[in-house]
């Protein structure tokens, strides 16, 4: 598998983000890619040829087997809800 990244620079100096911010690939996936640009920026910004618009980081998938289980063990995980970690 692979995700398809935004070059934080184009993001921070001139407004470019990616259509879908970040694009993920199955690793099955045979065909051509694909980039969507959205300029969030003031001014025109134009992609030269060559120029670096997003970066493509390979990834490892991983083979798990899950256990179906009629109920979960009791547990104090998840107690606190949402923004509760890192509180003592």
């Amino acid at each position: 598998a692979a995700m398809i990244l935004p070059r934080s620079g184009l993001g921070h100096k001139h407004g470019i983000v990616l259509g879908n911010l970040v694009g993920l690939i199955d690793s099955d996936y045979q065909g051509q890619l694909m980039v969507s640009a959205w300029n969030r920026g003031s001014t025109t910004f134009r992609l030269e040829p060559m120029e670096r618009l997003a970066q493509l980081v390979i990834v490892p998938v991983l083979q798990v087997e899950l256990k179906v289980v009629a109920e979960f063990e009791s547990s104090t995980r998840g107690t606190g809800g949402f923004g509760s970690t890192g509180r003592g």
